[in-house]
């Protein structure tokens, strides 16, 4: 079957599911569930994709949340994953994930669909991502070997363009804990060991290094514990750094000069630090191939794809280190002009722009699907 012939295939299937995507996107958008508890989110998931067929196995310990499902795969096929998200922020939906969770399932049940019918050299892979918000879900799957035998994985976030180029920043959280000696402030200071004064000539010392730090670095403070009382010598003082740089090996550079600051700091007031860091989140390294058919699905569903240019927002995502791993993409879809995160971002996600979305989303990825099923390259590659 041509090209042609398979894409208007599956945007008339998307348009007859169309209904069944809303009240996905619907469900999750009313039932917000933040980072590892979205449980309900997982079980509307998983059930979706067993009632086409699909087999699903959900994670354990804190990955609970975590789904991969599939039917038993062709050995001489790619493997194509579909991407969803599904955790909410304080707020509720204001970062859209809601339409992340929809358009992910939905795209890997109708490519399987077409996949079967027209004995398409492929299987569909649905991958369901707990804890994108801070929780790094999609390392912690990497880690348990949930993407496994993947060829290529791809997802799309509500933005306020249309984009497949992407790029973010490395992130990482460092907590320090000052552990002084405690004394009175006014009749004895000199017996005490003051640890919040470690933790503010730490932030001290790395707001002297600001001025030689490379371009998209950011290094910010947050002073969590400073004492009990304004006349007692603090015997215990925390201090949390987040640290992000778009390039890893400076990241892991930025990290150590964090960490000596804090070091040094604990030495000249006599006091001892420890130290605690997350997982690292990576910068998004989007897939060439995957970029050039999902801009080419994007203008076929009416789309203007624009550059990622570096003044164009940026944050951190768990995905970044999915595509430093494999032949993955991270592409945006616009839905509204608001910042993510915000109440009218939020808003949009679960009114009429978010409906007209999550259907064009679907589209985009099964679409994108087809452009690697039918991209002579890259069969010639998997052989």
């Amino acid at each position: 079957m041509m090209r042609e012939d398979l894409i208007k295939r599956a945007e008339q299937r998307v348009d007859e599911l169309a209904p069944e995507i809303l009240s996905v996107s619907h469900t999750i958008f009313e039932n917000p569930e933040l980072a590892f508890q979205e449980f309900q989110s997982a079980e509307l998931l998983e059930n979706t994709v067993k009632a086409h067929g699909f087999t699903a196995v959900r994670g354990t310990g804190e990955l609970q949340t975590a789904i991969r499902a599939e039917h038993k795969p062709r050995s001489d096929a790619l493997n194509i994953a579909f991407i969803s998200e599904f955790d909410a922020l304080p707020n509720g939906h204001a970062c859209g994930h809601n339409l992340i969770a929809a358009s992910g399932v939905w795209a890997a049940v109708v490519s399987d669909e077409l996949v079967r019918q027209c004995d398409l050299p492929a299987n569909s892979i649905f991958l369901g991502t707990p804890a994108e918000e801070g929780g790094g879900g999609k390392i912690k799957m990497l880690d348990a070997g949930m993407f496994d035998g993947i060829d290529y994985a791809m997802m799309i976030h509500p933005c306020d363009s249309t984009m497949v180029e992407d790029w973010s920043l490395a992130g990482q959280t460092i907590t320090f804990r000052f552990h002084g000696r405690s004394a009175h402030c006014a009749a004895s200071p000199w017996l005490g060991a003051n640890a919040l004064a470690a933790a503010t000539e730490t932030v001290n010392m790395v707001n002297a290094w600001r001025s030689q730090f490379r371009d998209y670095s950011r290094v910010f403070p947050n002073i969590t514990h400073g004492g009990e009382a304004t006349n007692v010598i603090p015997d215990f003082a925390e201090l949390k750094y987040n640290v992000r740089s778009d390039d890893v090996t400076y990241h892991q550079e930025l990290v150590a000069i964090v960490q000596n600051c804090a070091e040094c700091a604990a030495k000249a007031f006599g006091v001892t630090v420890e130290s605690e860091k997350t997982f690292a989140y990576e910068p998004v390294n989007n897939d060439k191939t995957l970029e050039k058919h999902m801009a080419a699905a994007f203008t076929h569903l009416g789309e203007t794809v624009i550059p990622r240019y570096r003044d164009h927002g940026i944050g951190s995502t768990d995905m970044g280190n999915v595509t430093q791993r494999l032949p993955a993409i991270h592409g945006h879809l616009f839905l509204a002009k608001e910042n993510t995160h915000t109440t009218a971002f939020r808003e949009a996600a679960g009114g009429a722009p978010g409906d007209t979305y999550v259907v064009k989303a679907v589209k985009a990825m099964v679409l994108t699907a087809i452009g690697l099923i039918t991209d002579q390259q890259v069969l010639n590659r998997m052989q």
